[in-house]
């Protein structure tokens, strides 16, 4: 089963977010088991190496005052030996030690180390005494028990003033010492070692956490950057709809074919649907349209009749009352011989008059359909007022052209173009009798370019405006009507329109809209 957009979007973004949280996660927690290490190696291991070492020094002065003959020397040892408290410092190490081995600070092997140094500390404390030959069997073998009890005949024999009792207890004391002050240093010598490689771990596993933040930060970037690789190959398919949707807005009906994931392959079939049911219309409208071309072709066929018949008319009786007067010059010579020349001229402005009816008739009855093909608007308009330069100049008319440099390229018949702009320009001319202003111009508006002609002459009357493009419609004496009625077939047969604004006695403005190529 294929899965939707959104699952592979979400499920992307989930992966990215169990990833980011759990490495961070892991950071936090591998961060927190470091600072706990340097918790313990601030807190409780510094200051019990540093505890135990003070505790060896000071037993090791007293001893060095046990030893010494000088006198007082043995009272002032008595009273720093109470006050060394060796076993009671002993046992808080031991439990210290262990404290920390527990604590998860430290390594297995670290803790294990701790351990010992625990061990010795608890040893060192209930350590007991080797009986030397000749020692007093009344002294307790346990050290502290020895060293209380030694410490309290130093006492009663100082104040009895028996001095030499004295020295013999604080030989003994001294000697008693030495066996605790060898527990004490086997206790520092184990504590500092462990202390020594505590630290060591500690700055190997800092050296790892450091490492481990640069791994974890590229894992999580590289994770980053395949989920985006996978979400922009998940949406690729949209911008395959966007640019099928844009040629559907210009015409192009061809199907696009989208499979994955499920969202956008309905979306796909939905389109494709639409451009199916757009394309049948557009054939529909356009069989349309050409039919009811034909249809207006057939209904100006029958109005031309009627006018052809009508505009034919007076030039035949005209030149039928021109032929009868020949006729009768020529039965008396004499009396018309000098007029001759006139009828004869008469009856030839009145054929070629026929023709010029008949040509401009026949040329919009049996105008071909447009070869539309794309070309420069701003081209032909330029063309178009080279042509007709020396004709605007006969007709004192002034022209203003706003021409862009760069090509503005519109889909019509250039031919019929031309010709449109030609009768545009021509009724311009006859609308300024007496000379004017006219102005070309072509510009871009969006998806259409415009070409507009815009004179100074008398305009349009106002009853006349509905007329304007009905063929044979006409204001002018000599007129066939036909035009403005070229003029909107060429543009509409271009997929444009014509725009026309006037007012009399301001002049008139023509705008041919032609869809840009």
């Amino acid at each position: 089963m294929k899965s939707s957009l959104s699952a592979r979007v979400a499920a992307g973004l989930v992966i990215q977010a169990i990833v980011f949280c759990g490495a961070m996660l892991y950071l936090a927690l591998t961060a927190d088991s470091l600072l706990v290490g340097v918790s313990v190696l601030k807190e409780d291991l510094a200051p019990i190496v540093e505890g135990l070492n003070r505790l060896v020094m000071e037993t090791k002065a007293a001893e060095d005052q046990l030893s010494s003959s000088r006198p007082g020397d043995a009272e002032r040892a008595r009273i720093q030996v109470a006050r060394l408290q060796p076993f009671e410092r002993l046992r808080e190490a031991a439990t210290i030690l262990r404290t920390a081995a527990a604590s998860g600070g430290v390594g297995k092997a670290r803790a294990d180390d701790l351990v010992d140094a625990a061990d010795a500390a608890d040893a060192a404390a209930a350590m007991e005494r080797r009986l030397a030959p000749g020692s007093d069997p009344t002294i307790p073998r346990n050290a502290e028990e020895a060293i209380a009890v030694l410490l309290q005949r130093m006492d009663t024999a100082a104040r009895s003033g028996a001095a030499a009792e004295v020295e013999a207890e604080a030989r003994e004391l001294l000697r008693t010492l030495r066996f605790v002050r060898g527990g004490e240093l086997r206790t520092h010598r184990l504590a500092t070692a462990a202390l020594q490689e505590a630290e060591h771990d500690l700055v190997t596993r800092r050296s790892e956490l450091s490492l481990l933040v640069i791994i974890v930060s590229a894992a999580a970037l590289v994770t980053a950057l395949v989920v985006l690789l996978l979400s922009l190959q998940a949406l690729r398919p949209v911008g395959q709809l966007v640019a099928a949707i844009r040629r559907l807005a210009g015409g192009d009906y061809s199907p696009v074919a989208i499979r994955s994931p499920k969202e956008l392959a309905d979306l796909s079939d939905a389109l494709n649907s639409l451009a199916q049911e757009l394309s049948r219309r557009a054939t529909e409208q356009e069989r349309a349209q050409e039919e009811r071309m034909r249809t207006e072709r057939l209904a100006v066929v029958g109005r031309m009749a009627s006018v052809v018949a009508h505009e034919v008319r007076n030039p035949l009786n005209s030149i039928a009352l021109n032929v009868d007067l020949l006729h009768e010059m020529l039965q008396a010579p004499d009396r018309g011989g000098s007029r001759a020349g006139e009828v004869l001229d008469s009856v030839q402005r009145e054929v070629d008059r026929l023709s010029e009816i008949t040509e401009e008739y026949l040329r919009f009855g049996r105008m071909p359909k447009g070869v539309l093909s794309p070309i420069d608007a701003a081209g032909v308009v330029r063309d178009t007022r080279t042509f007709m330069a020396e004709e605007l100049a006969i007709a004192s008319v002034q022209v203003h052209a706003w021409l862009p440099d760069e090509p503005v390229r519109v889909v019509t018949d250039e031919g019929q173009l031309r010709q449109a702009l030609v009768n545009v320009i021509r009724n311009a001319v006859e609308a300024m009798p007496g000379g004017g202003s006219l102005t070309l111009a072509v510009r871009a508006e969006g998806d259409r370019a415009v070409i507009e002609v815009t004179d100074t002459g008398t305009g349009i009357p106002e009853s006349f405006k509905a007329r304007l493009f009905e063929p044979f419609a006409t204001t002018k004496p000599r007129g066939t009507g036909l035009g403005l009625a070229f003029v909107q077939q060429v543009a509409q047969e271009s997929g444009g329109d014509v725009w026309i604004e006037s007012r009399e006695g301001k002049g008139t403005s023509v705008r041919l809209r032609l869809r840009r190529a």
